[in-house]
């Protein structure tokens, strides 16, 4: 019995011997072949172990910072990269054209010294040789550099070297701005120079605000009863008149009047000075922006979204001269079907219909629509449409004669 106790003990002592070994984290390991290095990194000897090690010291390298402070290739924004693969450039081809590049890139950065070296390289640009393509491409940009009388200066100068001048749109709107509407001189000026710029500028969205500003002179000025002698006179009614006889004698329509005297009839009385546009109506439809513009003597007037023809059946390009005008139009179907009344189902024509004098294109012109959904897409069997509301807007301004240009 005591033996058993005995070997009892021992049993237990060498168990918890064991167990407290096993258990215990940092317990060295039992010896192995290799290095003292190998076995703090847990590598296995021989060649393998070699290159792991040197792995792990390669990618903690790569995530040190850079002591110098600078920015490596692998953290630079495309911005920069562009920046340093272009100063590389100029490096083995120092050109006016590539200088230009560059500085447009630095005065794109939001760093003051890379901004502040881009103004600096368009100056001596300018300086050294003012009438070059590239100078041209410099005073583009340096519009958005400088201000107060410098920038009145700088857009006068580019603005005088017309349309093709780069920043000639730009210069013209900052030319507008500096004029302003505050009378009727002033207000001309701006109305040319904003029209101007609509028609320099490249794209719908640098379109759209010139547009909204064209809208506010034209409802102040031009389409109001307000006095604007540069573009508009007087007639005053006599014994006999009636608003047909004035509309002929003047070159307008009826519906021009009453909307431009705010007539909600056809009633006038003699004595009564009714406002009279003078100048001549074009038209011009861009398929490819899908906007239909009007001018009165080249100066923009108004302007809406259009749909045209559809692939298979293209709205014809050139230039074309307005015919007939209806109001609430019947539409007579071009395989032989029966008229179509004004409002019935599948009448496609709206609320207005201005139809060219064509012998080639039969049937084409601008209408209203009812389906205004289609507006801005490829639609039609190959006429203009636009929405009912401004089908009816354009319409008093269109007379038999308009010329009407379509271009892609």
């Amino acid at each position: 019995m005591r033996n058993f106790i005995l070997i009892a003990i021992i049993g237990s002592g060498i168990w918890w011997a064991y167990s407290q070994w096993n258990g215990n984290p940092n317990a060295p390991e039992p010896s192995k072949t290799g290095t003292p290095s190998e076995a703090v990194s847990g590598t296995s000897t021989g060649a393998k172990g070699s290159t792991e090690t040197t792995s792990s010291s390669t990618n903690a390298e790569a995530t040190m910072p850079n002591p110098s402070g600078e920015e490596t290739s692998a953290t630079m924004s495309p911005l920069d990269r562009e920046i340093l693969m272009l100063r590389e450039e100029i490096a083995r081809f120092n050109t006016p054209e590539n200088l230009v590049k560059l500085s447009e890139l630095l005065l794109s950065t939001n760093k003051p010294a890379l901004i502040g070296e881009g103004r600096g390289n368009l100056k001596t640009l300018l300086a050294q040789s003012p009438d070059s393509a590239p100078a041209a491409e410099a005073r583009r940009l340096m519009l958005g550099e400088v201000s107060g009388d410098a920038l009145i200066q700088l857009a006068q100068e580019i603005h005088s070297n017309g349309p093709s001048a780069p920043g000639y749109g730009l210069s013209a709107e900052i030319l507008a701005d500096q004029y302003g509407t505050a009378d009727s001189k002033s207000a001309l000026a701006t109305w040319e120079l904003l029209t101007a710029a609509y028609i320099n500028a490249s794209d719908l969205e640098s379109k759209a605000p010139l547009r909204s500003k064209l809208w506010n002179l034209v409802d102040q000025w031009v389409l109001s009863s307000k006095e604007f002698p540069e573009v508009s006179t007087f007639d005053t009614v006599i014994s006999g008149d009636s608003l047909s006889v004035i509309a002929q004698r003047n070159k307008t329509s009826v519906d021009a009047l009453k909307n431009l005297n705010g007539l909600n009839s056809d009633v006038i009385h003699p004595g009564q000075k009714l406002k009279i546009l003078n100048g001549e109506v074009t038209v011009n439809v861009d398929k490819s922006d899908f906007r239909i513009d009007v001018y009165l003597d080249g100066r923009w007037l108004m302007g809406f979204p259009v749909g045209h023809g559809r692939i298979e059946k293209r709205t014809p390009t050139g230039e074309f001269v307005v015919g007939i005008r209806q109001k609430e139009p019947m539409w007579q179907p071009r395989d032989g079907r029966p008229s179509i009344p004004y409002g019935e189902p599948g009448n496609p024509l709206g609320d207005r219909w201005i139809g060219f004098k064509d012998g080639v294109h039969f049937g084409l012109g601008i209408h209203g629509t009812d389906d205004p959904e289609s507006i801005g897409t490829l639609c039609s069997e190959g006429c203009v449409r636009l929405r009912n509301e401004d089908v009816t807007t354009i319409y008093p301004w269109i007379r038999s004669g308009t010329r009407v240009v379509i271009q892609e």
